[in-house]
């Protein structure tokens, strides 16, 4: 695959539902694989009402921490996606939005299922409710190290709506995982 770039949307200001959500998906999916963690598949269809999207993995015991650095990547990942195609006088323009509305929006976009393992993980770890975690620091240093493998997933994902972790794996060309 050659150079990433975002899809071009009709709609604005911030994409469709599915263009969003293949970015989610998309962010949450390559910081489950540098984790090593093994996907069975990602799709932006949703499985149940509420739900965005869905990445399958297969079980195993896993830290909580590294579960927060997941759940933070989703909602990141399509933040960074709408700030890097929509500029800001667009989105000032479009009911004074600011990069933090892009942001919040984003987790909101996720259903409850991110925001439910971040409370979870800072409770767990006994963080207060004003004090940042730094899950999402370390879910952000991912996404923009990877953002092309990222680009290369919400691609997949917008033209065949679902990826095998085969898929998945090869558009994350020198992760160990893709050999």
């Amino acid at each position: 695959m050659g150079r990433v770039t975002a899809p071009a949307t009709q709609e604005s200001p911030f994409a469709s539902e599915d263009c969003l959500t293949a970015w989610h998906e998309a962010g949450h999916a390559v910081v489950y694989l540098m984790q090593s963690r093994s996907l069975r598949y990602v799709t932006p269809r949703p499985r149940t009402a509420g739900r965005a999207g869905f990445t399958a993995v297969r079980p195993r015991r896993v830290d909580l921490s590294a579960l927060a650095v997941v759940a933070h990547a989703g909602p990141l990942a399509q933040a960074r996606y709408v700030l890097d195609t929509t500029g800001a006088d667009e989105r000032l323009h479009e009911d004074d939005v600011t990069a933090d509305d892009v942001r919040l929006d984003a987790y909101l976009h996720g259903g409850h299922d991110d925001l439910a393992v971040i409370a979870e993980a800072r409770r767990a770890y006994g963080l207060a409710a004003r004090r940042p975690d730094l899950w999402a620091g370390i879910a952000q240093d991912l996404i923009d190290r990877h953002w092309t493998e990222i680009g290369r997933v919400a691609a997949g994902l917008l033209e065949h709506r679902t990826l095998t972790g085969a898929q998945l794996r090869a558009c994350v060309p020198g992760h160990w995982l893709a050999r």
